[in-house]
């Protein structure tokens, strides 16, 4: 790992009671159930300083749904052989996972693994160089960590291709959370924004991650409230998912957002010959592009398209319900 530490020169190198350190580190074993809330809150960044007031109280949440938050024993994990050195999993309600180990200096991850729309199970192994995630202690008012690393990304779609990137980490406030029903706490906020690229098929994806995480360490060494995004872009892809997930229940609800899921699908995926467009009506317009956003082929759909003359790669295929991929062999 290639650590930078920077200055702040206008922030005061104070720390707050609250830092994290070798005594709240999270055992294996630790669980607190959070529930879902409004992914559509514009809350990832919010206040940041010195006696900040997070007010989510009045966020809404999705009826029934909770998301367990966990740190699990990596080595019985079935991607473990991904992410040798990690002793921890920090699992994040299914959606994120991240693979790391405790020292007495600092927590070090090794890569995580996230379910991606398009490109399916998405694992990222830091297995050359590992990501420096903080530095004991670790708390408001002392330095961002600037940390570079690199290793591997594998998927189903992609295969497994070499990938660099670089992380910000930092406690960026220190204050007060509300939180439905009432309930206060006193709380710090662990910014983590990393960035990975890797070129596949002859282009650059993009995977980003930007992660909000809320604790008060005399109600648990977890978090008590997590907003995070991630986004996957290339030429062509631009998809992101956000998690918003709060210790209190909220007293107002919303529908559980649904997936734009196209009205088709494809088979046989992968396929080397043909590809039927099965559920989409005859003269239905459609186009297709490989992974640069170069147009293969467009039309309306009357049979099977033929694609055997087609490199082996990665292919989209849009229509006006939505977007399915599939991979030439």
């Amino acid at each position: 790992m290639k650590t930078v530490v920077i200055s702040l020169l206008l922030i005061p190198c104070t720390f707050f009671a609250q830092s994290f350190d070798v005594n709240n580190e999270p055992s294996i074993g630790s669980l607190v159930s959070l529930h879902l809330c409004d992914s559509n809150a514009n809350i990832l960044a919010g206040t940041v300083g010195s006696n900040a007031v997070w007010d989510f109280s009045q966020i809404s949440g999705i009826f029934g749904i909770t998301k367990d938050v966990q740190i699990l024993d990596a080595t019985q994990d079935a991607n473990y052989a991904s992410f040798s050195g990690a002793t921890q999993l920090y699992d994040i309600g299914g959606n994120l996972q991240t693979f790391y180990a405790t020292t007495p200096n600092g927590r070090i991850s090794q890569g995580f693994v996230f379910n991606e729309v398009s490109l399916g199970a998405v694992v990222a192994s830091w297995n050359i160089d590992a990501e420096n995630l903080m530095t004991y202690p670790f708390g408001f008012g002392g330095n961002p960590l600037i940390d570079n690393f690199s290793g591997t990304v594998t998927s189903g779609l992609t295969g497994t291709v070499p990938s660099t990137g670089s992380s910000v980490a930092m406690v960026d406030g220190s204050g007060t959370l509300m939180l439905p029903g009432g309930n206060s706490y006193t709380a710090i906020r662990y910014h983590l924004k990393d960035s990975a690229n890797a070129t596949v098929f002859g282009t650059n994806v993009a995977f980003v991650r930007d992660v909000y995480e809320y604790y008060d360490f005399s109600a648990s060494n977890l978090p008590v409230f997590i907003a995070m995004k991630i986004n996957v872009s290339s030429a062509l892809l631009n998809n992101s998912s956000t998690v918003i997930l709060s210790k209190d229940q909220p007293l107002t609800f919303v529908g559980l957002e649904e997936a734009k899921i196209p009205s088709f699908t494809l088979y046989p995926n992968p396929t080397a010959e043909s590809l039927t467009l099965k559920g989409l009506n005859h003269g239905t317009a459609y186009a297709i592009h490989n992974i640069l956003g170069e147009c293969m082929e467009e039309g309306t759909y009357h049979h099977p398209i033929q694609v055997s003359n087609w490199p082996a790669g990665i292919y989209f295929v849009k229509t006006n319900d939505g977007v399915e991929t599939f991979i030439k062999k």
